[in-house]
């Protein structure tokens, strides 16, 4: 019997799992994807506490080696497994997400992120964060799309969007772990992300061993949303290089 090897996807901040439905039917069929969705935990308090539950619906869903694809948070999340469970990793993927700290201004931001929410909910919150996810030319051509996400994401609660704000602040530097895995590691950099900063992006796609890198040029950071073709074509070929 031909078991199929496995790729687990994991999102972003302010975002649930829908976000990949658009790019999974693009994806080989090759391989067994197992998506999972943080959204709405509330009890991690840090990103290593988010990779441990990581690490425990691993086991029980007894996956023993897969590639690890993380979006923005979902990026945070995985370096951080990567670093305490690499035993568990063929490859690991990085969707417009950073291995390097809050800086001081961004850890300002958080701050006034946790007030926000507490002080107007998560509905005015996702209304105002979600948006900024999209490069303009991506949002007039798919309003409705947005509108459907933003009465998706509105719903999550707010004390599962403060806690992942607050373990997003104090996460730590991990660019030795980008340097250390040896396995490769794609890097998906979107031109106009207003999240990760473009420059700070470049510099890091060298640091891996065995780098794999796409840029996107009219993208910011959601490629799997605004460009799925390419983003598909991509992991496809990454997959192959992983096992």
């Amino acid at each position: 019997m031909n078991i199929k090897k496995t790729v687990v996807l994991l999102h972003g901040f302010g975002e649930t799992s829908d976000i990949w439905q658009n790019i999974l039917p693009m994806l080989s069929f090759d391989y067994n994807y197992v998506v999972f969705d943080y959204s709405r935990i509330a009890f991690c308090q840090t990103i290593e506490e988010y990779a441990d539950w990581l690490q425990t619906e691993v086991e029980q869903r007894k996956l023993e080696r897969f590639i690890l694809i993380g979006h923005s948070m979902g990026g945070y999340i995985s370096l951080a497994f990567a670093e305490k469970y690499p035993e568990y990793l063929s490859g690991l993927g990085l969707f417009h997400s950073t291995a390097l700290p809050d800086s001081d201004d961004r850890k300002e931001v958080r701050l006034k992120t946790v007030n926000f929410i507490e002080k107007h909910g998560s509905a005015e919150f996702i209304a105002d964060f979600l948006p900024k996810m999209y490069a303009d030319s991506f949002k007039k051509k798919n309003k409705v799309y947005i509108q459907k996400q933003l009465s998706d994401n509105q719903l999550l609660p707010k004390e599962a969007l403060i806690t992942a704000t607050q373990a997003m602040r104090i996460r730590p530097d991990r660019s030795a772990v980008l340097k250390n895995l040896d396995v490769p590691v794609l890097m998906i950099v979107g031109q106009e992300d207003k999240f990760i900063p473009f420059a700070s992006s470049l510099l890091q796609l060298s640091m891996p061993k065995t780098p794999y890198a796409l840029i996107l040029a009219h993208v910011a950071h959601a490629g799997m949303v605004e460009a799925p073709e390419v983003c598909a074509a991509t992991l496809n070929a990454f997959f192959v290089a992983c096992f």
